[in-house]
């Protein structure tokens, strides 16, 4: 019974660590227990506007509450069968339940605080527990890094909505199809193409940050990309072959991120422009043609 506990432990742990390694370090990005608790704030909150704003930064808070809580329960689990006689006691120790005192010394131990109430004396609880500060202290680090790798993927998602709108208000979807239109114009096309592709390299990488509605629709990706696909089309009748040029890069972009939102998140076998309207769609935002 002793060895079951300890295994039940053991892979409790080992979930936990696995769901952190696919978030944050495999190139998929695709923690199974991240990206079910994110899936499920976005379904249910799928009506509300205010509380799908919430959704993503809520999910992030629960899949760190979760990590951290397979990791306390695991290691408690690996103490649990040598308490009372793996510890010695600096308290009355009368009365006191095995598993809280299993959870206490875990979460103690893994947080570094270490109370010095409950101390172990069991040759191998002396080696493992550091092991298991170590692990805490790792996993606070790999919480930081997750907030600092999201940060980085919604302000370049949030830049780029922000320059298509701008341009959009600017009439530059009127320029790019005139006579006059040169080398700058290209210019700009060529840039929003490469922000389009950092996307959906952030999307394939960050997959949480799929799950992040704006409050603000001029820094929405989901109300601009339309734009976008305005601007590509507008190319394709342009005089200057470096616009026309440039505008089929941005063509390609776009249907690169259609694809990676296809495969990812939006299945089905819509056209670009139908799968970048369920974008919007999805994240509540709908088309508004504001041009001009």
């Amino acid at each position: 019974m002793d060895a079951l506990i300890i295994v039940s432990g053991l892979l409790l742990i080992a979930v936990g660590w696995l769901d952190v390694f696919h978030t944050l370090l495999n190139p998929s990005g695709r923690g199974f227990l991240t990206r079910g608790v994110f899936a499920a704030a976005w379904a249910t909150t799928r009506r509300a506007r205010r509380a799908r704003v919430l959704a993503g930064p809520g999910s992030m808070v629960v899949v760190i509450a979760l990590w951290s809580g397979l990791q306390v329960v695991g290691w408690a689990l690996v103490y649990l069968p040598s308490i009372p006689e793996g510890f010695a006691y600096f308290i009355d120790a009368q009365g006191y339940n095995p598993f809280v005192e299993a959870v206490y010394f875990s979460t103690t131990t893994l947080t570094t605080l270490g109370f010095g109430d409950l101390v172990p004396t069991a040759s191998w609880i002396r080696i493992v527990a550091p092991i298991q500060a170590l692990a805490g202290f790792a996993l606070l680090t790999a919480a930081a890094s997750w907030f600092v790798q999201m940060h980085a993927a919604l302000a370049r998602r949030r830049s780029l909505a922000l320059r298509l709108t701008q341009a959009r208000e600017a009439g530059f979807g009127d320029v790019i199809a005139q006579p006059g239109s040169d080398a700058s114009t290209a210019v700009i096309l060529e840039s929003i193409a490469a922000s389009v592709a950092t996307v959906r390299v952030d999307y394939l990488q960050t997959s949480e940050s799929y799950y992040f509605s704006e409050a603000d629709e001029r820094a929405s990706l989901s109300a601009g990309l339309h734009v976008a696909w305005q601007f590509a089309l507008s190319s394709s009748h342009s005089a200057d072959p470096g616009v026309r040029a440039a505008g089929a890069v941005l063509t390609a972009a776009l249907h690169d991120l259609a694809d990676c939102l296809r495969s990812s998140f939006l299945p089905g076998d819509e056209s670009t422009p139908d799968i970048l309207g369920r974008y919007s769609a999805d994240h509540v935002f709908r088309h508004r043609d504001r041009s001009g």
